[in-house]
């Protein structure tokens, strides 16, 4: 049994079990906050500044005040990386939550009497075993009835806690056993539920502008791998007619770095899986990280 782990809750570091949150907050009530999720691999957070510089931006787009500097929290999560060390696994990948929400509502209800905001960093172990071999085979997408919602409703760069829109098209997707692929109101293929999505034509890599997506920073790790090792890179709308010409496909996300796609709906890539692009990415973030999910493929392990 893992041992528990310490969470920091509003300025104090308790155990899991001893944090209280009340059921009046805004973010249980109403969704009202936004949230990051960083990387660790092996005791050491990966790209923890660029996931706290979108903390910031999502927190002053929805106008919450978290009540700490970004600099508090960032030394507020290496406090609890030092409080849980002993308890983490030495050669682990986890996630850190950081969750900020508006606070505690009032009797009127209304946003701007809230507060004070409710600020929350945690660690959750990632269970690798699970999809390594996906590593290996490529994942199964299929294009979900849900679409994403347009940045003239939200935007889309924002990490907000209010998720049921990418929780449906998970619903949709679990239906067939598949991950989702959602599309914009206008047909172009946006992201899935929880990344970033990379097609290969013609050898160019392709992927969604951030118009029509969240701001991945695995994303963003992506274009900086691609710039360094030659790989030439296009931010542009493609809907599926583009997808059945690809030879490549793959997924991008904190969790999963580089993931390979097998198939989308009926469409499979032109080339092998993973693709010569995909696995020199796929390397590449060995490379960063110093974490190899292939370490963790079970020999009998079924895609």
């Amino acid at each position: 049994m893992l041992p528990e782990l310490h969470i920091y809750l509003n300025g104090e570091i308790v155990e899991e079990s001893r944090a209280r949150i009340s059921p009046f907050d805004r973010g249980f009530l109403w969704g009202d906050g936004v949230y990051e999720i960083t990387p660790c691999f092996s005791r050491r957070p990966f790209r923890l500044a660029d996931h706290l510089d979108r903390l910031y931006r999502s927190l002053r787009y929805v106008r919450i005040d978290p009540g700490i500097s970004r600099e508090e929290m960032q030394k507020a999560t290496l406090a609890l990386l030092e409080a849980n060390s002993s308890r983490l696994e030495e050669e682990g990948f986890y996630r850190i939550g950081h969750w900020v929400t508006r606070g505690m509502d009032s009797p009127s209800m209304a946003a701007r009497d809230a507060g004070p905001a409710t600020v929350c960093i945690f660690w959750r172990p990632v269970h690798v075993e699970a999809f390594a071999h996906f590593y290996k085979e490529g994942v199964r997408l299929t294009v979900v009835p849900t679409r994403r919602v347009p940045p003239e409703c939200i935007e889309t760069r924002a990490k907000v806690t209010s998720k049921m829109n990418q929780i449906l098209a998970e619903l949709d997707a679990d239906a067939s056993g598949a991950l989702s692929l959602m599309l914009d109101i206008y047909g172009n293929v946006a992201e899935n539920a929880v990344a970033n999505f990379f097609i290969v034509r013609n050898g160019v890599l392709w992927t969604p502008p951030e118009r029509n997506i969240l701001e991945g920073i695995t994303r963003k790790v992506v274009f900086e791998l691609a710039s360094r090792l030659g790989i030439p890179l296009e931010e542009r709308h493609f809907t599926m007619y583009d997808i059945a010409q690809a030879e490549e496909f793959f997924l991008a996300s904190s969790a999963r770095c580089a993931l390979p796609v097998r198939e989308v709906d009926s469409f499979r890539p032109k080339g092998s899986v993973p693709g010569p692009i995909t696995r020199r990415l796929m390397e590449a973030f060995v490379e960063e990280t110093g974490f190899d999910f292939s370490r963790y493929i079970r020999v009998n392990a079924k895609p």
